[in-house]
């Protein structure tokens, strides 16, 4: 194939040069049929030189402009019924255009995605962990000082539970830290409902000190803490108690979370237990009024399943008016194991 002798802005000089010349060979072949000027060689001049104009343009135009329209055509036809060969110089030169607008392109969302980083990111240092604990102990110490015993301890517990959250960067913690979150989180919300709400800590058949320093999934807790709190306790009339019951057994540690609350159908029950596939998962968070409960509860499931499969669960018992009760079991484990880290 031939290659385009001309640039686009040879082309437009050329075709600018060629508009001159023809306006004056117009002008010419006007005085020439006036019969101001009679003179045989400047007629074949001017007839010469429309002819050498006429073909300088086919060349340009055709060579330039029209014939490689034409094969592009043709190359598109062909990619149609696959049958353009890879040597063919205009489809190299087609597929290194298009390389360059994915280049281009991917350029573009690069720039794009390292903008919302920095967005991230500055919105990550405006939010500074340090600054807000610094905060909230010149809160706590401003409050002892004009013995507000309450609010010191509510900031205290608010210090702590963020310090857990935001700074610890872990997967598995001990089993003491995770207790000591939740009981953290639950001393916030008993500022807000009062003596309304309780929560304790019961061993059975093992000492504390036996399992404090076991590893278990950071946040595995809390979320349940704070669904029992949120759909089991708030709108019950009277007290309500929350337990947390904690045995070894088989080389298994077992965590039973039990309210006293409102509880749940057993239609709600089993929807809780199903093991739902992900894109379910992801209509079901949707709906608002799950959120605090379902979304918690799988997000646990799924983490368990994933570490140990078959060997961990998470079973949800509830009666409407009785209470709910969580059973969790996983591997009792004092070592961190390289899936852990």
């Amino acid at each position: 194939m031939d290659k385009r002798k001309y640039s686009s802005k040879k082309i437009k000089k050329i075709i600018l040069a060629g508009v001159l010349i023809y306006l004056l060979l117009v002008i010419a072949s006007a005085i020439l049929m006036t019969g101001m000027i009679e003179s045989r060689y400047l007629r074949l001049f001017v007839i010469l030189a429309e002819i050498a104009l006429g073909t300088g343009y086919y060349t340009v135009f055709y060579r330039s402009i029209y014939k490689p329209n034409l094969r592009l055509e043709q190359i598109i036809r062909d990619l149609n019924h696959e049958q353009i060969k890879e040597d063919d110089d205009m489809l190299r030169e087609i597929k290194s255009i298009i390389s360059s607008l994915d280049s281009m392109a991917i350029k573009q969302k690069n720039a794009e995605i390292l903008m919302k980083n920095a967005e991230i990111n500055n919105l990550q240092d405006q939010i500074n962990p340090h600054f807000l604990y610094n905060t909230l102990e010149v809160i706590r110490g401003e409050a002892l000082l004009n013995g507000d015993r309450k609010i010191a301890d509510m900031t205290a517990s608010l210090a702590n539970y963020f310090r857990y959250n935001i700074s610890r960067r872990e997967t598995f913690v001990f089993l003491k830290d995770e207790l000591k979150n939740s009981m953290n989180y639950f001393n916030i919300q008993k500022n807000r409902f009062g003596d309304k709400i309780s929560c304790q800590i019961v061993y059975h058949d093992v000492e504390e000190g036996q399992v404090e320093n076991c590893y278990i999934p950071k946040l595995l807790l809390q979320p349940v803490i704070e669904n029992a709190i949120y759909h089991g306790l708030e709108l019950k009339m009277g007290e309500g108690n929350i337990k947390i019951h904690i045995t070894a057994a088989d080389s298994s540690l077992k965590i039973n979370v039990a309210d006293d609350g409102l509880g749940m159908s057993q239609e709600k029950v089993d929807e809780l237990n199903r093991d739902y596939e992900d894109g379910e998962e992801e209509e079901s968070s949707e709906t608002g009024g799950r959120r605090h409960n379902g979304v918690a509860i799988r997000n646990i499931k799924k983490r368990l399943k994933l570490y140990w499969g078959d060997a961990a669960y998470m079973v949800i018992v509830s009666d409407l008016g009785v209470g709910t009760q969580v059973h969790i079991s996983m591997p009792l484990l004092y070592q961190i194991e390289e899936y852990m880290s």
